[in-house]
């Protein structure tokens, strides 16, 4: 009776193992109508360099904050590239719909930007924030230069892992309005000033 008993728990045990919950993946990269291929039309290459951020939360695994202070790392909810690849991924795609609904010619020949993210933080049913300083280098003929600016994204977020993925990616649409913002200043000759985020 007790080797049935040790066999059922054991059979119970595996069966238990083999139902973990499935996981779910996220990417910065929000959907959107928007052509990237105006930009080249507009003959303004755009490159956003090496994103850097904090080693925290540099991992596939979702890691958000708790009220007591602490932090919980999702193991079921994960970004499908590493946080500064998608970083890198969604700015660069934001910048170029800009650049291109706008016909946006910026006066330059190429346009790069460095970001260097100090806190890429959420909590769950509260808030997503990304806080960043970036360099906006310009180049044409004409004008070689740099601006460095830093800007802070705080967007209110509903519940769930998807709500909170969708603040992060509005979050990276303010960053990338803001940049662009400060380029076509720049471009267009006016002394552009950092927005205040």
């Amino acid at each position: 009776m007790t080797r049935m008993r040790w066999t059922f728990v054991i059979i119970v045990s595996l069966a238990t193992g083999c139902a973990s919950a499935p996981l779910h993946f996220h990417t910065l990269v929000r959907e959107s109508g928007h052509n990237t291929s105006s930009a080249g039309e507009a003959n303004l290459r755009v490159k956003v360099d090496l994103v850097t951020v904090p080693a925290q939360v540099d991992r596939l695994e979702l890691v958000t904050r708790l009220p007591n202070g602490g932090v919980a790392i999702a193991d079921d909810e994960r970004w499908i590239a590493p946080v500064a690849d998608e970083l890198q991924s969604a700015l660069s795609i934001e910048l170029l719909s800009r650049l291109g609904d706008a016909k946006h010619s910026a006066g330059s020949d190429s346009m790069s930007v460095r970001l260097n993210v100090e806190r890429f933080e959420s909590e769950l049913s509260r808030y997503a924030l990304i806080e960043a300083s970036w360099t906006l280098h310009l180049k044409s003929p004409r004008m070689n230069v740099s601006i460095d600016c830093r800007t802070r994204a705080y967007e209110p977020v509903g519940a769930g892992y998807a709500e909170l993925v969708r603040g992060y990616q509005r979050a990276v649409v303010v960053i990338a309005n803001e940049i662009v913002t400060v380029a076509g200043e720049s471009s267009a000759g006016v002394a552009a000033n950092c927005p205040e985020s």
